[in-house]
């Protein structure tokens, strides 16, 4: 018997990542009968954040530690007959720009121990397919560098940012290596033309192949995980440059954007 279809959705960061799979989360009941989710709670402590630990550090531990950690997660799942999804930006690595990341450098490598491991667990039969969504470059510069800001101690202003990290916001190059590293196959969705009901969620949904009486049953999801708003920048960028501590930073841009946002997708 053939294994399940495995689809990974590992990226990429602020491509629609946080806001698909709060879809996948809430339209969860009409989708679990025909595909197992995987989605961050059950990876952040452990296989996506080696990926982003290997991405930083690049050591065989790290890519071998970060292999395992998934292994254990999808060796417990009780796939039956169904299909498996596999989401979480954070297994491409470390978003660029953060603390001085540079790339999507470590996402083939990943990709390819995260493959290894699925055909191990699932059969090397399993149809395995990984799935990015990408965005053209100067909105994914101004989308991570926004981000950045809220997250972190960045204190480049924009124009230098763009100069610094502009080799990494080719994502279809990324993704084109990843293609070479693996044997599965790649599909690769812009977000801009992710603009119907299903929003990022759309290619997801599509490779699960949900019939027609459970796809009638899904609900639009709205969208998450945006960036700051363009006048709060020149704010943001003031208060890391600052001389505040860590700790006052956090709470001074807490009380700017008027509530916390932690996630780092």
């Amino acid at each position: 018997m053939q294994g399940p279809r495995v689809i990974v959705h590992a990226g990429f960061h602020k491509t629609g990542t946080t806001t698909a799979q709060d879809f996948l989360r809430a339209n969860g009941k009409h989708i679990y009968p025909r595909c197992a989710l995987v989605l961050p709670g059950r990876l952040r402590k452990g296989a996506a954040r080696m990926a982003v630990r290997y991405a930083r550090f690049g050591t065989d531990a790290l890519l071998d530690q970060f292999g395992e950690d998934l292994r254990n997660v999808l060796s417990a799942l009780e796939v039956k007959n169904r299909a498996v999804l596999i989401s979480d930006e954070n297994l491409s690595g470390r978003m660029p720009g953060r603390d001085g990341q540079p790339d999507y450098g470590s996402t083939p490598a990943l990709m390819a121990r995260a493959e290894q491991v699925i055909r191990d667990v699932f059969g090397a039969d399993s149809d395995v397919v990984f799935q990015f969504t990408t965005r053209a470059p100067d909105a994914w510069l101004r989308s991570s560098y926004k981000h950045n800001l809220r997250t972190s101690r960045l204190v480049m202003d924009e124009a230098d940012y763009k100069a610094t990290y502009g080799g990494a916001a080719d994502l279809g190059k990324v993704a084109r290596n990843v293609e070479q590293a693996i044997t599965g196959a790649v599909h690769v969705a812009d977000l801009k033309d992710l603009t119907g009901e299903l929003g990022p969620a759309q290619p997801l949904i599509d490779l699960i192949g949900l019939p027609d009486h459970l796809g009638r049953r899904l609900t639009p999801h709205p969208a998450q995980n945006a960036g700051p708003d363009d006048e709060l920048v020149d704010d943001l960028l003031a208060l890391n440059r600052s001389a505040l501590s860590d700790e006052a930073l956090k709470a001074a841009k807490m009380d700017l954007l008027g509530k916390a946002q932690e996630d780092d997708g």
